[in-house]
């Protein structure tokens, strides 16, 4: 048998020998034009990494003429390695329901998919950990919850902002990818300095929020996880004026009631997909059924004494990634629910062409600029039948 002392070399060899073999690759894809010393050897670096975590040669040709070889070095360093679980698995390794464990993570504003998708990371199981030690403190669960949805807004706004940071400096230097790379190692040395809760909820939630969101810039409508789907955000009129009036535990206390109250409420195909802050996100194939579910949810909201709701339907092509959701019609339901009025569901053009049900009266809610899009975006506003004619929504501002 061979020694180990003879095996090495021969080891050695073959990485040499496909090291070499991708280059030439690199090169007959035009992946190395105009490049030449320490510029060709760090093009080479990048892309023998990527090429490492399986993106194909096809793949780092496309990105390269689109400019956008530095968001995909961003996604994959960023992106979770390691074991990955299920919902069910996180529930049976932490002895948390699967109610309680979805609950947990919608209300950090991490989404949530079926229980057995293989969606979550160590850092997801950690996460959920943490929810038993602290119940092990003795500390309610509202306590706790209320305190989860504060993190979960804040590390949202603050994932959104470094996102807008991050996105204008890759887009400034299209042509070197490996400043995405300094960008990695300066978030990866933020979450380091965090507290251990904080350590895990922000790591988790800006790692994965600035990959989604960057890669959603990226992800061509026609991958294999693309779906056309209607997505609605609902929240509360006036959250951030009760901010100032209540205690947390009290504005938590809210934010719960809706969670349970969207969740009794939920109908297949519908899905509530994660919490952020006072707003809850639903998805659905079928945006008729959607559409009835959200009215619902308005409808309940001011049955159980909840501040007056609001909502936003958009229609696009979006892609499930991680347990969550990316894409345009995100961004577009999000901005269309900020301009509606108390207990007013709204909806762009491409939902109220698919809305299909002999229950709902649909009339437009006029032109309207939303933060973010060009031109001007007509919506229609979404109604019960025995809704036309009643009260104003106006009036309950």
């Amino acid at each position: 048998m061979p020694s180990s002392r003879g095996r090495c070399p021969l080891s050695a060899f073959v990485r040499v020998l496909r090291r070499h073999r991708r280059i030439r690759e690199f090169a007959e894809a035009d992946l190395l034009d105009g490049l030449d010393g320490t510029e060709r050897s760090i093009r080479i670096r990048i892309l023998q990494h990527l090429a490492d975590r399986g993106i194909s040669t096809d793949g780092l040709a496309s990105a390269t003429r689109e400019g956008q070889l530095g968001h995909q070095l961003l996604d994959v360093t960023l992106s979770p390695h390691g074991a990955m679980y299920s919902l069910e698995q996180i529930s049976q390794s932490t002895n948390i329901s699967p109610e309680d464990v979805e609950r947990w993570f919608r209300s950090m504003g991490r989404g949530v998919s079926t229980s057995t998708s293989v969606d979550y990371n160590d850092d997801d199981l950690r996460l959920a950990q943490l929810l038993t030690e602290y119940r092990a403190l003795g500390i309610a669960d509202a306590g706790l919850f209320a305190f989860a949805r504060i993190v979960g807004r804040n590390t949202s706004t603050l994932a959104d902002a470094s996102k807008s940071l991050i996105q204008k400096n890759l887009d400034t230097n299209r042509d070197r990818p490996e400043i995405a790379l300094q960008f990695a190692r300066e978030l990866q040395r933020f979450a380091e300095f965090q507290s251990q809760l904080l350590h895990r909820a922000v790591a988790t939630r800006l790692r994965q929020q600035i990959s989604q969101q960057i890669r959603a810039d990226i992800t061509a409508e026609h991958a294999p996880e693309a779906q056309d789907i209607a997505v609605c955000f609902a929240d509360m009129v006036g959250f951030t004026v009760l901010g100032e009036q209540l205690t947390p535990t009290e504005l938590g206390d809210l934010a719960d009631r809706l969670d349970t109250l969207t969740t009794d409420l939920i109908e297949p195909p519908v899905q509530f997909v994660k919490t952020v802050g006072d707003a809850v996100m639903l998805l659905s194939p079928d945006p008729t059924r959607l559409a009835a579910v959200v009215l619902k949810i308005v409808t309940a909201a001011q049955q159980h004494g909840l501040p007056p709701i609001h909502a936003g339907i958009a229609w696009g092509t979006a892609v499930r990634s991680a347990g969550d959701w990316i894409g345009q019609p995100l961004n577009r339901a999000s901005r269309i629910a900020t301009i509606a009025e108390p207990r007013e569901v709204l909806a762009d053009s491409e939902t109220m062409r698919r809305i299909k049900s002999a229950e709902m009266t649909i009339e437009s809610a006029g032109t309207h600029q939303l933060k973010g899009f060009t031109g001007g975006n007509q919506l229609y506003r979404i109604l019960l039948k025995q809704q036309k004619g009643d009260q104003s929504p106006m009036q309950d501002r």
